[in-house]
């Protein structure tokens, strides 16, 4: 399983989903992207390219293991696994996406490019959390300029969604704060996927890998890998 963050984050979010698959028998890989994990101001130096690149010599990585492949993530983490299932599909077995996002939905968004000169950063967008206790971690600030790379990833790979037909696993928080619900319809309405099901998390906000449903998205995970894997061995 490859296992991808979302945007200002780092591995720590996928780290108990991760841990989860590992004790069910499955080898995770989950790099951390470029520009990611240190300040806003290395993160503002990267780009979507280059969150893109690493995601797919993982992939390389994974493959070598001599095993079938999934892919999946949170938030831009799905972003990015769509992207490797438009060019790289036919390497992978399947999808779980949580809360993905693929469109802004942001009124003012298509200003960041020219707004990284005058306002550099905007607060957090981090541990958008039900549960009290848990932080997510994240960059103190998020940068503009990374913001305006998100936008460009989401405007190669939503028009590219079509080219997408591996099986999905979808998990979308019925409160999220961070992306709305209508980035998983307009995913689902899309992908040409024959095989997609979906979950409401009712008590989890956008970093469900750390909220209240995460047992509901592990158990979901490998219930998934393992129906997948039993229909490519014509198990039924």
């Amino acid at each position: 399983m490859l296992l991808c963050h979302g945007f200002t984050s780092d591995p720590a979010s996928m780290r108990p989903w991760g841990e989860h698959l590992r004790d069910a028998g499955i080898n995770v890989i989950a790099p951390l992207l470029p520009g990611h994990g240190f300040t806003w101001r290395e993160l503002a130096k990267s780009r979507w390219q280059e969150w893109y690149g690493e995601l797919d010599a993982a992939l390389d990585k994974a493959l070598a293991l001599g095993h079938p492949v999934f892919a999946g993530g949170l938030s831009m983490g799905g972003s990015l696994s769509l992207r490797l299932a438009e060019q790289r599909g036919g390497d992978l077995a399947g999808l779980v996406l949580v809360n993905p996002a693929i469109l802004d939905d942001k009124p003012h968004g298509f200003l960041a490019p020219a707004l990284r000169y005058v306002m550099p950063t905007v607060a957090s967008i981090g541990s958008d959390l039900n549960k009290p206790d848990v932080r997510e971690h994240t960059t103190d600030r998020t940068p503009v300029a990374a913001y305006a790379q998100l936008r460009q990833l989401w405007k190669v790979t939503r028009p590219e969604l079509p080219r997408v037909t591996v099986p999905i696993r979808l998990f979308v928080s019925a409160e999220d704060h961070i992306v709305s619900s209508r980035n998983s319809t307009v995913i689902r309405a899309g992908v040409r996927s024959k095989d997609i099901e979906s979950t409401v998390l009712h008590r989890s906000y956008h970093v469900a890998t750390l909220d209240y449903d995460a047992p509901l998205i592990f158990e979901g995970t490998v219930e998934f890998i393992n129906r997948q894997l039993s229909k490519s061995r014509g198990v039924s």
